[in-house]
């Protein structure tokens, strides 16, 4: 999550201090599309193209679509002015995309080269995490304290998340039967294409054999045969 709010504080500084003042972290938004690489709650079609530049790209490819998704919305989602709407929309009014949208979305991720940033991000968070356990300690009431209410959340956020899963599980399933139904009819499409191409050269050698030019039967040529001689 933190290379996914880097890449905002670079690309879109607007939209990411519209999110900050908001104090509203990708946590509260891109989770679930994280964990189940958008099934939860995008589009079939759209979660399939999704999943095949997954196949190829690997991992950046979630951070490549969520930075598109958000920057093409950027307008939209700078209207919103206050946490509980920006957030409905980014859940729910965001995943509804229209064919256009989808594509040109797909075109940037294609366009899109942010390894060397990603690579940048983690390095820097490692140092962050680093520092924060060198800086003063909390007391032990204070740590205490503080590990309940992370806990807590996080317990939250993981009922949340696995609830969003077992949706996606759902949705990925039904577009692996989909998928199967279409390869089966892809087969049942090439047979018939066979049996026609087949049915077309038979009828296609029909026509020339009815073409052809027939012989015409020759009549039998008469026996001529000498007159024989009358005697006197």
């Amino acid at each position: 999550m933190y290379q996914l709010s880097r890449l905002l504080h670079d690309y879109h500084r607007d939209l990411y201090n519209h999110l900050e003042e908001h104090e509203i972290g990708p946590s509260l938004y891109a989770a679930p599309w994280f964990l189940t690489v958008f099934a939860s709650q995008f589009p079939l079609g759209f979660v399939a193209r999704v999943f095949d530049m997954f196949f190829l790209q690997g991992s950046e490819v979630i951070f490549k679509v969520a930075l598109s998704l958000l920057g093409s919305h950027k307008p939209l989602i700078l209207q919103h002015e206050n946490l509980e709407t920006i957030v409905d929309f980014i859940k729910n009014t965001l995943p509804n995309l229209g064919l256009v949208q989808m594509e040109k979305t797909i075109n940037q991720v294609f366009e899109m080269d942010i390894s060397k940033q990603l690579q940048a991000y983690e390095v820097e968070y490692h140092v962050l995490q680093e520092e924060l356990i060198d800086s003063s300690p909390l007391s032990d009431n204070q740590r205490m304290d503080k590990l309940e209410k992370t806990n807590s959340s996080l317990r939250k956020q993981n009922l949340d998340l696995l609830e969003q899963l077992q949706v996606a599980n759902s949705r990925i399933q039904s577009l692996e039967a989909t998928v199967e139904k279409l390869l089966s009819s892809e087969s049942k499409l090439k047979q018939a294409t066979l049996a026609l191409e087949l049915e077309r050269a038979a009828l296609l050698q029909t026509v020339e054999e009815l073409r052809r030019p027939t012989a015409e039967p020759t009549a039998p040529q008469p026996h001529l045969t000498q007159p024989e001689p009358t005697g006197d």
